[in-house]
């Protein structure tokens, strides 16, 4: 598509409506805080989309002095990095359930031992890496979240230093030829 064509494109209308769907269900089942979700994940997904798009255009363009090039990896870069970090961090934190004796025997089958959780309690308190163990040999944490979530730290930071060299480029004297 040109710019100077402007055709009809249903999939931009599909796209803005499912968001209109997922906003209204947010509202619905979290109240006022749904409003505030269903914003913040929609900046989140439209930086990711728009920052990767234009990102990707311009390195395949070799325009890596502009500052606009480093701005779109950085919030398409820190985008991700944030909503890859808050999906698996909540995995791992909800994989256990309310209760979690239950979760092992009843859900996975595994023998539950009261015992290793109360010698292990301040394990499974941490901030990561995260545990939920039902004994000695399972843990109820799928284990790809820890990883995930190291990841997405990365992803984030590597989006922080995109912005960084953005401020930079941007701040840079020009050289005239």
């Amino acid at each position: 598509m040109t710019p100077g064509n402007k055709t009809f494109r249903p999939e931009r209308l599909a796209y803005l409506g499912g968001l209109a769907v997922m906003g209204i269900a947010l509202l619905f089942l979290l109240g006022t805080g749904g409003i505030v979700v269903a914003v913040v994940l929609g900046i989140l997904c439209v930086g990711m989309v728009a920052g990767g798009r234009s990102g990707v255009r311009a390195v395949r363009e070799g325009a890596w002095a502009r500052p606009r090039t480093w701005l779109s990896l950085g919030v398409a870069a820190l985008s991700a990095g944030v909503v890859g970090f808050a999906a698996a961090y909540l995995t791992g934190i909800f994989s256990g359930g309310l209760d979690v004796e239950e979760a092992c025997v009843h859900g996975h089958g595994v023998r539950y031992d009261d015992a290793y959780r109360e010698a292990h309690a301040e394990e499974f308190s941490r901030w990561f890496p995260l545990h939920s163990k039902c004994n000695e040999n399972f843990d109820l944490v799928p284990s790809w979240v820890n990883p995930a979530i190291v990841f997405f730290v990365l992803l984030a930071a590597a989006g922080v230093l995109c912005l960084a060299a953005a401020v930079a480029t941007a701040l840079r004297p020009r050289r005239d030829r």
